[in-house]
């Protein structure tokens, strides 16, 4: 069986497993893996095991540690990249930023040269989220746009819609509000082509967070409702946390605190069940902020407090300066002024420092990529030396069934040439015999006339020297008068077939057809 049928079948037992079940469970992905293991190392092997690594939902590293390592060794770069860009999602995931930035980049360095248009918007779109959640909004920024043109340039309205949001969020970050809702809506007009609800329930949530910022509540809660409602509709309830922040967050901004608590008490569960720490940061402080306003001071120091250590355990900046602020607004509450001043020192202090550390983390990651620049480099040159082999061995392989092609052609040419020539030599030869047959009838005449003339047949002989025919000649002339062939002749003149052919030869070019009127007449003694 062929690595190709092998393929075929490995596919369909996939999509099977995948209907039957709706999803794949980590025993058949086990399974599945172990059985793609056993084949020969591939880019099909590659790309197979890198799928796997999706199904999982991204919790695999042992997959795309298998799959870069064939990747590297049959020097497949767009497997090589692919898993690159697998690991940094999976770090960023993690929320381990930096690490993120780094794979995304070494993705991109092996893409320089892929035709393969799709992975490298996916991996600049990466790049640039891993690079926004840095706080480096003006690199994220660079590779959106990047990601954009190239996404457009290919008429992939799904990439676009991803890259415009991704644009949003950076818009957000900068408080540039107008700027993000024009790309959100982009964003949104795509996926709504596309009829993608995911993407139409994460625009429209944008959407309502940016109009918080801009203080137009209105509008705010109209698209936070239509998340909310079409969040339902896709995840039933299980996936609504974020959609329950943002309404409690609206409704503290309205003053409603309340019913922000009511939100923000529902959002937490499934927030944690799904392990968004950004988002459990971000609800647990604001929780404690609509606390405050009932003045239970306990419960509000907890809840922020305990934002403020997953902020900085995840290192969210965005929600570090938020805990200290929040800290602020306690400490002022409570009348501790002093407690209040560290705690604005702190924040000023650690908004101050997200500069610095955005450009400590770039030359940090930088520095990596420098770093691992000369083993990807030489990957690189070992693929493109391995592809200039097979273009040439292909080359190669055209030009010596061109040459077969060609010899074979001339061959039967020549052959067709020759034996048409041949042909041609015996249509000639036929027709001399033809001609000469014609001659000696009158030559046999000739003869009659002389011995009714009373001349000798050493008359005939004289008369036939004098056209310089020779003995043989004028023997053969006579029995092929007499209706023998070439095979008869050669017997009864005891010569070879070559020979009677030599001689027929000699008589013809003697006797040539425009003279034979003339020596008839020479013969019969007229002028």
């Amino acid at each position: 069986m062929s690595v190709y049928i092998k393929y075929f079948f490995s596919t369909v037992l996939f999509i099977n497993i995948y209907i039957v079940s709706g999803q794949i469970s980590t025993n058949q992905i086990d399974s599945l893996f172990n059985y793609y293991k056993q084949l020969p190392d591939s880019p099909a092997k590659v790309d197979s095991i890198l799928k796997l690594n999706i199904k999982s939902h991204y919790v695999r590293p042992d997959l795309v540690e298998e799959a870069l390592d064939i990747a590297s060794r049959i020097y497949y770069i767009d497997g090589i990249a692919n898993a690159y860009d697998m690991k940094g999602y999976m770090e960023r995931r993690k929320n381990h930023f930096l690490k993120s930035v780094e794979y995304h980049k070494r993705a991109l360095g092996f893409l320089e040269k892929s035709k393969d248009t799709l992975l490298k918007v996916k991996c600049l779109n990466n790049l640039g989220v891993s690079l926004r959640k840095l706080n480096d909004e003006k690199e994220a920024y660079k590779y959106y746009m990047m990601a954009l043109s190239l996404a457009k340039a290919s008429k992939n309205n799904r990439q676009i819609a991803r890259v415009l949001n991704g644009i949003g969020n950076v818009f957000v970050n900068t408080e540039e509000y107008d700027k993000a809702l024009y790309y959100f809506q982009q964003s949104l007009n795509y996926e709504l082509k596309e009829k993608n609800l995911k993407g139409q329930e994460y625009n429209l949530a944008n959407l309502g967070e940016v109009y918080i910022y801009k203080k137009n509540y209105d509008s705010a809660e109209y698209y936070l409702k239509k998340s909310l409602d079409l969040a339902k509709l896709i995840y039933k309830d299980q996936k609504v946390g974020v959609e329950y922040n943002l309404l409690g967050l609206l409704y503290k901004e309205k003053g409603d605190y309340l019913k922000a608590i009511w939100y923000y008490d529902r959002a937490l569960p499934l927030l944690e069940a799904r392990n968004i720490k950004r988002y459990c940061a971000n609800t647990y402080i604001n929780r404690g902020l609509a606390k405050l306003t009932f003045k239970k001071y306990n419960e509000a120091y907890s809840d922020i407090n305990k934002g403020l250590q997953i902020a900085k355990e995840i290192n969210s900046k965005e929600n570090i300066s938020l805990g200290y602020n929040a800290l602020v607004e306690y400490y002022k509450a409570k009348k501790d002024y002093k407690k209040a001043l560290e705690a604005h020192v702190m924040s000023k202090k650690f908004h101050d420092s997200i500069v610095n550390i955005t450009a400590k983390n770039s030359i940090i990651s930088n520095q990596i990529i420098y770093e691992t620049r000369e083993k990807d480099e030489r990957i690189k040159q070992l693929a493109y030396e391995k592809e200039k082999e097979k273009a040439s061995s292909k080359r190669f392989f055209f030009i010596m069934i061109g040459i077969g092609v060609f010899s074979l052609v001339a061959i039967v040419f020549l052959y067709m040439f020759f034996s048409l020539r041949r042909k041609n030599k015996d249509l000639e030869l036929e027709q001399k015999n033809s001609q000469i047959q014609s001659y000696i009838l009158k030559i046999n005449e000739l003869e009659q006339q002389m011995k009714k003339g009373g001349q000798s047949e050493l008359d005939l002989e004289d008369k036939l020297k004098e056209m310089d025919l020779t003995k043989r000649e004028t023997d053969v002339l006579k029995l092929i008068a007499q209706g023998y062939s070439n095979d008869e002749i050669a017997d009864k003149m005891f010569i070879s077939k070559n020979t009677v052919k030599s001689h027929i030869k000699n008589i013809y070019l003697k006797l040539d057809v425009k003279n034979r009127i003339q020596v008839i007449r020479k013969i019969q003694g007229k002028t």
